[in-house]
């Protein structure tokens, strides 16, 4: 199920589907371009400041921090 967050779910004023932002992460995770200085990044707030330098990663700290979550949670 996907989870539309328009309404504002749970507080975190995300406007985009819990799937849309795992699609945007996967793409910005796998940057050759940001490998090396996201694993040698040593907070989450860090790592979204790197992936803001992408075009396209348009994410808020909000949607960024609740996909990794989600991503995290899909790993177990």
């Amino acid at each position: 199920m996907i989870l539309k967050l328009c309404e504002k779910q749970e507080g975190l004023g995300m406007e985009r589907s819990m799937e849309e932002i795992e699609h945007m992460l996967m793409h910005a995770l796998t940057e050759e371009s940001l490998e090396e200085r996201i694993e040698q990044a040593s907070s989450q707030v860090e790592v979204y400041n790197l992936m803001k330098e992408l075009s396209y990663f348009d994410l808020s700290l909000e949607e960024f921090q609740a996909g990794i979550k989600a991503l995290q949670s899909n790993e177990l």
